[in-house]
């Protein structure tokens, strides 16, 4: 299969500029020219179950992939930071809220797919509890703020499989309800 099929806007070799580049199905691309090898390796990424009264804090994304849905505070973790440093920095830029030992829950795999570039990432999430609700938060990120006890959470609402797949552990591990 031609990398152009798979990975839309890799259609050079960044070495030396030939089309002639394949994608391997997997996780390489391969120039037939030179012979340049590029890995387009799993990203990691993090999320935040934050759990106020009983419910669980959802954001509505402001933005693609996914915008108007149901996602956790997350993004991706950032070069030379841990999980654990990534999910407090990203709760903190998109909530202004502070968490200080956010308890790892498990990860799961899932495709992002941003400006026609499929990235397979490994989402680790995490669990904290929160004393209050955010005040402010990144209008650039975050369309809405959505409080849901976990029995009323709506697979079919939420942005990403991953996050489906954490909510769904978070019932049957920690939160019995969901």
């Amino acid at each position: 299969m031609h990398i152009s099929e798979k990975v839309k806007p890799f259609n050079c070799c960044p070495a030396c500029g030939s089309g002639d580049i394949v994608f391997d199905e997997n996780k390489k691309i391969i120039c037939r020219e030179c012979a340049f090898t590029y890995f387009h390796n799993v990203a990691a990424a993090v999320g935040a179950i934050l759990e106020y009264d009983g419910k669980i804090v959802l954001i509505k994304r402001a933005k693609e992939p996914g915008r108007g849905m149901l996602d956790l505070p997350g993004g991706f973790v950032d070069p030379k930071e841990s999980a654990e440093q990534a999910v407090i920095r990203e709760v903190k830029e998109e909530l202004q809220i502070d968490i200080k030992e956010p308890e790892y829950l498990g990860s799961f795999p899932n495709i992002y797919k941003y400006q026609d570039v499929l990235y397979h990432t490994c989402d680790l999430f995490f669990y904290s509890r929160i004393d209050g609700l955010p005040v402010e938060f990144s209008k650039t990120e975050v369309e809405e703020l959505v409080l849901l006890r976990p029995s009323e959470i709506l697979a079919d609402k939420i942005a990403f499989e991953s996050v489906r797949e954490a909510l769904r552990f978070f019932g049957r591990t920690i939160n019995k309800t969901l």
